[in-house]
């Protein structure tokens, strides 16, 4: 038998609980239950900085955030960066990317050999960037946040090319709809040269990333009574959230939110994976229908995951479970059926585990571990997985490292927090306050100055977002969002946009 294929699908903004296979009550995902059947469930998955352009950036070159210095959205890949497809293509694989993956500004291929994109997000035009980021500073709170929540529940009834899918009326169905009939039609085209030798195919989904609006048949198969509210959930002001998250929630603006509008945000989203999980069992199928399913490995998982009302908090951005966490699922040749591995992982193993199915070596400096290595038992799970987080509505930049039993969550400036979660899975006792658990707080954080100077990488993801005057003034420590927008009209800053446009 050939090598085998390589198939990545990677949803976006997928909460890491909110499957079937995984033991939610209500969600229904039977493509990606009976991926899950005849593969490896992967239980505690991690990404490696929750907001889409990183995370997608450090799975892509199997390299932690701070080693590439992709903080943010709008920060474009470093074309010397060794990627996965480029690897494969080098060796002679053809690589092929379909959909979303985030690349920004000129330079969007990656390394892939052919790619068909949607909307090709921009790149900040001056960067470093000569501004603050404002979504960093203090008092800075972004209105749209509410209105997501607000305007969520049945999509606009109409057809469209699947850009500008960030409206509340259409949200991203179109996309998803356009990227797996391209999947399909690639399939399609790949088990009529099965002599050909192995591929690689990655298709990037948006779904259930929000705007949280989904076509009606989605929605109705989950407004009812049975809707699972999520738990500890106090907006807008939460009395026991560490003080830089609480500010996250202020800028998220989310007030006056009421029982129905948290109900038909979560059909909305609930419909959201479910659509996105029929999406999946299209292009399974076209594999299994063109004889190619036996001898394709398949990965399944979402850039980050959501809150979704955990907390008090939706979105990504922050350390929880739901935000940090991720789905992941691996099936095909060599990949035990039927088991689970409840050890972490986090994703920045995606470029180790596609370098040992194409039977390539991985480089010494890429920190992760191949999947497949570890669901055969041929070596350990990491003993400890790391993310971190640079971008918008924190002031302070925070780290995170997860094993078995803890995790801990390092604020440059500010203190931490610490989960038992081997017990408290649901994140609700903050030990970093108790005097008991001092020499464990100490024994993460000496592991992190391992890993990273937490403060140096700070310096340098503000110097990079303009967070820093030219004198060396912290302008997170001092400076508010009002004097900011007061110093553009003095000539103080520059005005720069806060997301880039869009490349057409």
């Amino acid at each position: 038998m050939n090598k085998p294929n390589i198939l990545v699908i990677c949803s976006d903004e997928h909460h890491p609980h909110l499957t079937s296979y995984g033991g939610h009550p209500y969600v229904k995902t039977p493509n990606l239950d009976r991926l899950a059947g005849r593969g490896t469930n992967f239980g505690r998955a991690y990404c490696n900085s929750p907001v889409c352009t990183p995370s997608r950036m450090s799975f892509i070159t199997g390299k932690y955030v701070n080693q590439i210095d992709n903080w943010f959205i709008g920060i474009p890949l470093d074309r010397k960066e060794i990627t996965w497809p480029k690897r494969l293509q080098q060796a002679g694989i053809p690589s092929t990317m379909l959909g979303k993956m985030d690349f920004c500004g000129e330079y969007q291929d990656g390394g892939f050999g052919d790619y068909k994109i949607i909307e090709k997000r921009g790149a900040y035009e001056t960067y470093p960037r000569r501004s603050p980021l404002l979504s960093r500073l203090s008092g800075y709170v972004r209105a749209d946040k509410r209105e997501h929540i607000m305007h969520s529940g049945i999509r606009k009834d109409v057809v469209t090319d699947g850009r500008n899918g960030h409206d509340d009326e259409l949200g991203f169905y179109d996309h998803d709809r356009i990227v797996t009939e391209w999947a399909c039609d690639y399939i399609r085209d790949k088990s009529d040269k099965k002599a050909e030798g192995p591929w690689a195919l990655y298709v990037g989904l948006l779904y259930p990333h929000w705007p949280y609006t989904v076509p009606k048949k989605y929605f109705d198969m989950y407004y009812s009574d049975k809707i699972e509210f999520p738990y500890d959930f106090k907006v807008p002001f939460h009395p026991a959230l560490h003080p830089e998250v609480a500010n996250f929630q202020r800028a998220q603006n989310l007030t006056n939110l009421t029982d129905e509008d948290i109900k038909r945000t979560l059909a909305a989203y609930y419909g959201m994976v479910s659509c996105m999980d029929e999406r999946i069992g299209r292009i399974l199928l076209e594999l299994e229908q063109g004889g190619l399913m036996e001898n394709t490995c398949v990965i399944y998982t979402s850039d980050h995951g959501e809150s979704l009302g955990e907390h008090g908090l939706f979105y990504k951005q922050c350390s929880y479970e739901g935000s940090v966490g991720v789905p992941l699922v691996m099936a095909g040749p060599g990949i035990p059926k039927g088991i689970v591995i409840k050890e972490p992982v986090s994703l920045v193993d995606m470029y180790p585990t596609i370098m040992d199915i194409a039977g390539l070596e991985t480089e010494k400096d890429r920190p992760g571990i191949s999947w497949r290595k570890i669901a055969r038992g041929e070596v350990p799970a990491p003993d400890i997985v790391f993310s971190e987080y640079h971008g918008n509505f924190f002031r302070k930049d925070w780290y995170m490292l997860c094993d078995s039993e803890y995790k801990y969550t390092f604020y440059v400036g500010d203190r931490p927090t610490l989960f038992y979660v081997r017990q408290d899975p649901m994140e609700m006792n903050d030990l970093a306050l108790d005097p008991a658990y001092q020499s464990v707080l100490a024994k993460y954080e000496a592991y992190l100055r391992n890993i990273v100077d937490p403060e140096a990488v700070s310096m340098r993801s503000k110097a990079d977002l303009g967070l820093i005057s030219p004198e060396g003034e912290d302008y997170t420590v001092n400076l508010s969002v009002q004097e900011v927008e007061a110093g553009y009209k003095t000539g103080r800053f520059e005005f720069e946009p806060e997301v880039p446009t869009p490349l057409v």
